[in-house]
């Protein structure tokens, strides 16, 4: 199945960045766009929409955290779906997120049928 949504994945790493794009297309989203960070996502936003952001906490320039700070201060794009992926388990790091806005996130290593789960919860619902 294809779905026809617009995914900006933000990461720093080049191999998780492949992973990822490599992952979401087998699942059926083939329009994928890999940033390296959240200053370069901003960019990526200002050129076209998206239906959903995958976004790593951990990253030079502008972290995970910063990103989904600086998207939820935008009327534009504060609507975007956020799924964070993130190493931290720690409890004060998960309170830390929630306590910014974060809703959804999934520690890494990242899983292809856990993230198929969330995108379908966050993007459609829970239904797709």
């Amino acid at each position: 199945m294809n779905y026809d949504i617009n995914i900006l994945i933000v990461e720093d790493l080049l191999t998780t960045r492949l992973f990822l794009r490599r992952t979401l297309k087998k699942l059926g989203y083939m329009n994928v766009v890999l940033s390296e960070d959240g200053e370069a996502a901003l960019k990526e936003l200002e050129q076209k929409p998206f239906d959903l952001i995958i976004s790593d906490w951990h990253m030079p320039k502008m972290d995970g955290l910063d990103f989904f700070k600086a998207l939820s201060k935008n009327r534009k794009w504060s609507d975007i779906p956020f799924l964070l992926i993130t190493a931290e388990k720690e409890r004060d790091k998960v309170i830390e997120a929630v306590q910014a806005g974060i809703k959804e996130y999934l520690v890494k290593p990242v899983n292809p049928e856990n993230l198929s789960s969330k995108i379908k919860q966050v993007v459609f619902g829970g239904v797709a």
